[in-house]
């Protein structure tokens, strides 16, 4: 299952507005070719990326693991909660003052923040973790709301509606990495007063610096979630180690999902979302290469699940393979596309399925 879930996200790649889409002017081979080359491009980027990442934050993953221990202790300290004014299946947001050596944390005092004071060995200087829930440092304070699932109305969780993150290093005021998120959830009809896990709106913009240069390992400059009765909008624009106005590498677009629902337990509208057409747009660069995706979505099937795609196209550089149809794992080989045909130059073509298979190594779990 696991795999033929990578396939139709591969897939899902491949066939992702341009009005019209360009004209096919690439062979198999030279797709699988720049294909494999913006692979390898965002693999070298990732693991500088990881890199980087450990020389800011060098804590051992057993070190996260007790930190997390420790904060969720520390959210369930009484003289840091409601004193009962909410049921005892609440769950408050960590707050509070910790300072953790090696991963080994103790509470300092109290905070309507969480603040946390960390570093690997005794002798390291101090870095400030900061998690201001009602973002009361960018003005004036936005108050948190409760929220539950659908399905639950006695678990209940403490979310912010805007917050506020900074990391500062070396606890020099420099504040390395930065992050305001901000929420509109939707109102429960069950419980009077509290709120559905389910965003009407919600954005997350911030950055994170390199360590030893004046770039930026992450700038993230939107990533946005939008839900109505009849879209769900996705929107992202990120890029990471930027320097001296270049980066490694950039990604951007747009997921629109359109369609029809009726407001199913405790006024969810993502519960019943039933949906119908759709568009996506997706472009990627590196220091090599850029590549753009994009294609229709005419007709959702649930039962068996099936996406009717049109005008969609993947250009890679200058070379561009079109394509159309369904996709779907028809023969359950898990390798999807049998029914989705591309396009290439001098009117040759194949379908998504075989694609993968002779080119992209994808291996059939079941033959048909």
């Amino acid at each position: 299952m696991r795999k033929k879930w990578l396939w139709m996200g591969l897939a899902l790649v491949l066939s992702a507005c341009p009005q019209q889409a360009p004209q096919a002017n690439t062979t198999p081979e030279e797709t699988s070719s720049y294909l494999q080359t913006v692979a390898q491009d965002i693999q070298q980027v990732l693991q500088d990326l990881q890199t980087a990442l450990q020389g800011i934050l060098p804590l051992r993953v057993q070190s996260l693991q007790e930190l997390k221990a420790s904060l969720e202790t520390l959210s369930r300290l009484p003289s840091l909660q409601s004193l009962g004014l909410e049921p005892l299946a609440t769950s408050d947001l960590p707050r509070g003052k910790l300072e953790c050596v090696g991963g080994i944390c103790n509470q300092t005092g109290s905070s309507d923040d969480l603040e946390v004071r960390f570093k690997e060995q005794a002798t390291d200087p101090w870095n400030l973790a900061l998690a201001d829930w009602n973002a009361s440092r960018l003005g004036s304070p936005s108050s948190t709301v409760w929220v539950h699932t659908p399905s639950n109305t006695t678990d209940t969780q403490e979310m912010p509606t805007k917050a506020y993150f900074f990391l500062d290093l070396r606890e020099d005021g420099a504040k390395e990495g930065e992050a305001t998120l901000q929420a509109q959830w939707r109102p429960s009809t069950c419980l009077i007063g509290k709120y559905l896990f389910e965003p009407e709106n919600f954005s997350l913009s911030g950055h994170l610096n390199h360590p030893s240069t004046a770039g930026r390992l992450v700038d993230l400059r939107k990533l946005a979630f939008t839900s109505s009765s009849t879209r769900l909008a996705l929107e992202w624009d990120l890029s990471t180690l930027t320097e001296g106005g270049r980066s490694a590498m950039t990604t951007k677009g747009t997921l629109g999902v359109n369609g029809t629902t009726t407001p199913g337990t405790c006024g969810s509208l993502l519960e019943n979302f039933d949906a119908s057409t759709g568009d996506v747009n997706l472009e990627l660069s590196t220091a090599h290469s850029s590549l753009r995706l994009a294609f229709k979505i005419t007709q959702v099937e649930e039962e068996p699940f099936r996406i009717h795609l049109k005008d969609g196209y993947l250009q890679v550089d200058s070379k561009v393979v079109t394509f159309e149809g369904i996709l779907d794992d028809q023969n359950d080989n898990c390798v999807p596309g049998e029914n989705l045909v591309l396009h290439f130059a001098g009117g040759q073509n194949m379908t998504l399925e075989e694609f993968l298979i002779q080119y992209m190594g994808a291996q059939p779990c079941n033959q048909p």
